[in-house]
């Protein structure tokens, strides 16, 4: 008997399998979307039903529809001059003063002209009040109070030599109004001016500087590149940046740095907190290019407010002064004084200054001001110079392993004070040839870094226009060493260096031999304290450096 066999299970499976293998990848595929897809729909669905994102986006709506009302527009105009070709501060030419440069009416260039048609243009000068106004910058600016004033930068509103004010201002506000401002005060030492316009205005509301900290969100507001009324969004990325040479060397600097972005055009705009309060003033950017990098300034809204406080009861500023030199106080240097902490280092009293009348000397450390510690110079300068002439501060010093209080009243800073960097001026100073080394001490000065030095005479001193003191002068610095790392340069007189028998004392310098004697006596790997001054074209430059090197096998 013949067997029959049934293949059909087989043949079933071989089927099944068989369909897998060719439709199971595009069926496994279409369940991975379909399970993607719909995990993008409930995402989406929540993100639409976020009260949380709903709240922050209309909270920054918020933000904008208060502030933009108080953000203004500037537009600085200035007259042309009689010269032909020329505009004010360097705008650039059109085509039609393009044309009138290289093919005037004579058939020269500017350079080839005669003298007479140079005289005939400076007649023309004379009837520069005929010429028309025109646009040579922009800015932004706010509304400081109801009574129309507004604030923005200096050099917003000034011409390029940042004290000329403009011919004509020119404000615009968000809902299209345009009123021509008045110049009511500018203040070059902190960037800061108040301009008024006639009129009903919306304030800005201003924050309190202590609630801003690094992280904070911010708004930047203004008109970068001229695109009127733009907002931008960061956070702080630090407070209190001084010392930056934004403004000036006697200027005062303490900005709130942000990433919000802040372009040319957005100088004077406010820059406010996460509720629309203005906590600063826009100002300067640190760029290669031109354009924001992330890194942008702002004035805190304390210094803006007290200066323009100023500027709309006075029309001017006056700041307190208390007639010291000073400079930054670092560890090391601290040490030899005996004092672990902080401070700022006296270098000099300004003679018959407040400071001086109060009793405070050289190589005092104040520490304290009206209870307020001091970290630094600019800090201590910006301070003081935040109270009113006449104010009584008081002042904790560091002197002798003992702290003293003082009683100083502030009087009114002079215009032209500059403590802190002057320039050079020994190039007229001859000086007679280097004296021969005298002891051991000559090794130790060249190990430091000087190279060849004299004692300061009289002579030298009426060569050089300088007043005298007595000291000895450095005539070579070695490139690379201590001495060089710490300033010192040719034309630097050592006045002072630290006692080898009481380190918080210093020694009046009254020639080489003595220096170079006192040096001996001291461990240049724990360190010397010396006083220089460094002559410039406004008097002597007060510093007390450190001056120590390595341990040599």
């Amino acid at each position: 008997m013949v067997k029959v066999r049934w293949y059909g299970p087989t043949l079933v499976l071989l089927l099944t399998v068989l369909t897998i293998m060719v439709i199971g990848p595009s069926l496994s595929r279409q369940i991975v979307h379909a399970g993607k897809a719909e995990e993008i729909r409930l995402i989406q669905q929540s993100l639409e039903q976020s009260g949380t994102l709903a709240q922050l986006s209309q909270a920054f709506r918020d933000v904008a529809s208060t502030v933009e009302p108080s953000v203004v527009s500037i537009q600085v105009l200035q007259k042309t001059n009689g010269r032909r070709g020329s505009l004010p501060n360097g705008a650039p030419m059109g085509p039609e003063e393009l044309f009138e440069r290289w093919f005037n009416p004579h058939g020269r260039t500017p350079q080839q002209r005669q003298p007479n048609q140079q005289q005939d243009e400076e007649e023309i000068e004379g009837y520069d009040q005929y010429n028309p106004l025109r646009p040579y910058g922009s800015g932004s600016g706010w509304v400081f109070n109801d009574q129309g004033y507004i604030i923005t930068n200096n050099h917003v509103v000034t011409k390029q030599d940042g004290k000329t004010p403009a011919d004509e201002i020119k404000v615009k506000f968000h809902d299209g109004r345009e009123r021509i401002a008045t110049i009511v005060g500018t203040d070059p030492k902190s960037d800061i001016a108040v301009i008024k316009v006639d009129g009903p205005v919306i304030p800005a509301k201003l924050a309190d500087h202590e609630s801003i900290a690094q992280g904070d969100i911010v708004f930047a507001f203004g008109s970068p590149f001229g695109i009127e009324f733009s907002m931008s969004q960061g956070i702080v990325s630090a407070t209190n940046r001084r010392n930056l040479q934004i403004i000036g060397g006697d200027g005062f600097e303490d900005f709130i740095q942000t990433d919000a972005a802040i372009n040319p055009g957005n100088s004077g705009g406010p820059l406010t907190n996460i509720y629309g309060h203005v906590i600063g003033m826009n100002t300067a950017i640190a760029s290669r290019t031109g354009a924001s990098n992330g890194i942008g300034f702002a004035i805190p809204i304390t210094m803006v407010k007290s200066i323009a406080d100023q500027i709309v009861e006075t029309g001017h500023v006056e700041r307190g002064f208390l007639g010291i030199g000073i400079q930054d106080l670092d560890a090391k240097l601290a040490k030899t004084y005996g004092l672990e902490g902080k401070g700022v280092l006296i270098t000099k009293p300004i003679e018959g200054s407040p400071a001086e009348k109060a009793g405070l000397q050289a190589n005092d450390i104040i520490v304290e001001v009206q209870g307020r510690e001091v970290k630094s110079a600019d800090g201590l300068k910006n301070f003081v110079a935040s109270h009113k002439p006449g104010k009584t501060l008081k002042v904790k010093v560091f002197r002798g392993g003992e702290y003293m209080d003082f009683d100083v009243t502030i009087a009114k800073r002079p215009d032209n004070t500059s403590i802190a960097s002057m320039d050079e001026n020994m190039n007229s100073m001859q000086s007679k040839p280097a004296e021969e080394p005298l002891d051991a001490g000559i090794e130790a000065m060249k190990k430091i870094g000087i190279e060849q030095a004299s004692t300061f005479t009289k002579e030298m001193a009426s060569k050089g226009d300088i007043d005298y003191i007595p000291g000895v002068v450095i005539e070579g610095v070695r490139p690379g060493s201590e001495a060089q790392r710490q300033g010192l340069r040719s034309g630097s007189i050592i006045t002072h260096i630290m006692s080898a028998e009481n380190s918080a004392k210093d020694l009046p310098v009254t020639g080489l031999k003595m220096l170079s004697e006192e040096i001996a006596k001291h461990n240049l790997s724990n360190g010397i304290r010396v006083r220089i001054s460094i002559p410039s074209r406004m008097g002597m430059i007060e510093r007390i450096v450190l001056l120590e090197l390595p341990d040599v096998d």
